[in-house]
């Protein structure tokens, strides 16, 4: 539960940073959580590091929320 409100607690922050400043634009953001996508899955379904295993759905969840959002933006 705990991991989760991490999450969503990041997933904001980062969302009012992006849409506040504009810091970065959609084309370079969508790469970026595909990739945070990507590395969720593979901490999921890797047998060595446990702790890695155990954040692998937090960190899946944390880059689709944000692509998500990316790809909302205008």
């Amino acid at each position: 539960m705990i991991k989760l409100i991490i999450s969503i607690g990041f997933f904001i922050l980062i969302g009012i940073t992006f849409w506040k400043f504009k810091i970065l634009k959609r084309k370079y953001l969508e790469p970026v959580f595909i990739g945070i996508m990507i590395f969720g899955i593979v901490s999921l379904c890797q047998p060595l590091i446990f702790q890695l295993y155990s954040f692998g759905f937090t960190i899946l969840l944390t880059g689709t929320g944000g692509y998500m959002f990316v790809s909302h933006m205008r």
